[in-house]
C-alpha cells in the first residue's frame, strides 16, 4: 500500500506541476504503467533507471512535459519508442490520439504489446521494425528521445511526417540544433523537469 500511495503521489505531483489535467483512471493507469515496467526491467533490461522514483522523474515526466506540445495532435509516432516511455503516456493522456510506437528491439515492444494489453489501448499500435524498413505513415506529429544526430532522425523520419506537420525531439542541454533539408527550425526550449536541476533542449521542427 505504502508503495502504491508513493507512487502515485510522485506521479500525480508531475501532472499537476506541469499542468496536465487527469481523472482517477488517468492516473490509475499511469501508475500501473510504471509498476509493470519496473517489474520487467528486473527480468530484462528495458531502462537503464532500476528504481521507481528515478523513472518516474527522469523518463515519465519528460512525456508529461510533451504532452503540451503534441496534445492537440490527432497522430504521434514515437521512433525507437523503447519502453514506450514516450507514446504510452501520450496515449493514456489522450485517448483519442492514434500512436504509432517503433522500435527495432522485440521484448521492448513486446513489453509494449503487454501494456497494450493490460490497458485495452484503442489506436495504439507498437510494431517491430527498423525505421528504414516501415512504410509511410503520414502522421501529424514525430516524437523522438534519445535516438542518435538530429539530422539521423529527420532524414529517418521525413517520410511518415505529413507536410506541416512537426517533429519533436528532447535533447540535453549540450545539443546543438541542425539544419536539415525539408524542415524548419520553429522553435528551441530550454526546460527542466520537476524536482530536478538537469537542463534539457526541446527543438521543434516543422516540415515544409
Amino acid at each position: 500500500m505504502f508503495y502504491k500511495m508513493a507512487l502515485e503521489t510522485i506521479v500525480e505531483h508531475g501532472l499537476v506541476s506541469l499542468g496536465i489535467p487527469f481523472s482517477g483512471p488517468i492516473l490509475e493507469s499511469l501508475c500501473l504503467y510504471v509498476t509493470e515496467l519496473t517489474k520487467w526491467n528486473e527480468r530484462i533490461n528495458l531502462v537503464g533507471f532500476k528504481d521507481v522514483k528515478s523513472i518516474v522523474l527522469e523518463l515519465l515526466y519528460d512525456a508529461f512535459f510533451l504532452y503540451g506540445y503534441v496534445k492537440e495532435s490527432e497522430s504521434i509516432l514515437d521512433m525507437g519508442s523503447g519502453s514506450g516511455i514516450l507514446a504510452i503516456p501520450l496515449k493514456i493522456l489522450n485517448k483519442e490520439t492514434k500512436v504509432f510506437s517503433i522500435d527495432k528491439t522485440l521484448k521492448k515492444i513486446q513489453f509494449q504489446r503487454h501494456i497494450q494489453r493490460t490497458l485495452k489501448l484503442d489506436n495504439f499500435f507498437p510494431i517491430h521494425v527498423r525505421i528504414e524498413s516501415l512504410e509511410p505513415i503520414n502522421v501529424q506529429s514525430l516524437v523522438v528521445k534519445a535516438f542518435g544526430s538530429v539530422t539521423d532522425i529527420l532524414t529517418k523520419g521525413i517520410g511518415h511526417i505529413r507536410k506541416g506537420g512537426h517533429a519533436f525531439l528532447l535533447k540535453g542541454k549540450t545539443q546543438e540544433p541542425e539544419n536539415v533539408d525539408g524542415f524548419t527550425l520553429e522553435e528551441i526550449i530550454p526546460y527542466a523537469l520537476p524536482d530536478s536541476v538537469k537542463a534539457r533542449t526541446l527543438f521543434v521542427y516543422r516540415k515544409h
